[in-house]
This record gives C-alpha cells, sequence and structure tokens, in this order.
C-alpha cells in the first residue's frame, strides 16, 4: 500500500508541474497558445482543397472525352513496331 500511496504522489507532483509550465508559457507565443490568424493560416482549407481536386478531375474528364471522341472519329493512327 505504501507503494500505490508513493506512486500517486509522484504522478500528482508531475501534474502539477505539467499544469504549471503550460500556465507559465501562456503568455508566450508558443505553438499551443498561437494567435488566432496564425491558426487559420496554418490549418488546411478542406474545402479550397476539395475545389481544387474537383477541377482538376474536371479538366481531366474534358481531356479524356476529346481523346475517346478522336478514337471514335476514326481519324487516330496507331503504328505498332517490333521491339528489339
Amino acid at each position: 500500500m505504501r507503494y500505490l500511496n508513493t506512486i500517486l504522489t509522484i504522478l500528482a507532483v508531475l501534474l502539477a508541474l505539467q499544469l504549471w509550465t503550460t500556465w507559465s508559457n501562456m503568455d508566450q507565443q508558443s505553438p499551443l497558445f498561437v494567435s488566432e490568424a496564425y491558426a487559420q493560416e496554418g490549418i488546411p482549407n478542406a474545402a479550397s482543397q476539395r475545389k481544387q481536386m474537383i477541377d482538376l478531375l474536371k479538366e481531366q474528364n474534358a481531356k479524356l472525352e476529346r481523346l475517346i471522341k478522336l478514337m471514335e472519329s476514326g481519324k487516330m493512327r496507331v503504328r505498332v513496331e517490333a521491339g528489339q
């Protein structure tokens, strides 16, 4: 029982030290307490990323449609050569 009390006391002291260091760094520009503007710049904008992905997919679809039309028109010529 004495061992358990010792471990719990050590843990309580370590937690108290952790709280003290966290609160004492609040005034400074620590990574945990950055300004709101910086936090907004550091967070990726998921909506913007999705819009870019959708735009790129639309581009790829347009290119694929042009390629399909070219194949269907019969104007595409394919030449196969024997490899060495």
